[in-house]
């Protein structure tokens, strides 16, 4: 009897710790889509009369939103337009407060993929023996006259585990090595704490 209690309770865990990440990726897409949905379906519900409606047009008109601002972006004049309305909403009051972190996240994300990756991966040394690891945001402080930094000051952000957000860390530059590894691969480690996943 107690050996199939044993076996039971690591049966359980072992499907536990395996429909968890797939149950959990699977809620996150259907929040995502349910999200589009109710927001871009209000918008043409709004314009159009009720009965008219087909679910799944929100989700359709979002899907073409998100394509169309990408090919505005890459045209130049639009472009530009699009960067004047992102600062002009970098410096509105309270909407600021809002955008201005979330595009900070998006904005750190998207330049850890590809060749053309922004940020380098390193090891900050904080004592003899201990060592974080950290994406280099910044080498250069040009474009901010008014901030005094040292000679040879480089900005690392230092993501948290287990969660969203981290810290920044102004360092000397030889207090930093190259890690060696891609952005991306650094932000998968450090979001599990670097566990080793196993076949």
């Amino acid at each position: 009897m107690a050996a199939l209690i044993k076996r039971l309770n690591s049966a359980f865990l072992k499907g536990l710790l395996t429909l968890l990440p797939i149950a959990l990726t699977i809620s996150l897409l259907i929040w995502i889509v349910r999200s589009l949905e109710s927001t871009f379906g209000d918008v043409l519900t709004s314009m159009m009369p009720p009965e008219f409606y087909i679910p799944g047009l929100g989700l359709f008109l979002a899907l073409f939103a998100i394509i169309a601002t990408g090919l505005l972006v890459e045209n130049y004049l639009a472009g530009s337009l699009l960067r004047r309305l992102e600062e002009y909403l970098k410096r509105a009051p309270v909407i600021r407060a809002i955008y201005s972190p979330l595009k900070d996240l998006t904005d750190l994300f998207s330049r850890t993929q590809g060749p053309d990756q922004a940020q380098k991966v390193v090891f900050v040394r904080v004592s003899p023996s201990i060592e974080l690891v950290g994406l280099v945001m910044r080498e250069t402080f040009n474009d901010l006259p008014n901030v005094r930094m040292q000679q040879g000051t480089v900005a690392v952000f230092v993501p948290l585990s287990y969660g969203f957000g981290g810290y920044t860390l102004l360092v000397q530059a030889d207090s930093i090595r190259d890690a060696g590894i891609p952005a991306e691969r650094a932000l998968q480690l450090a979001i599990t704490g670097w566990v080793r996943a196993g076949r």
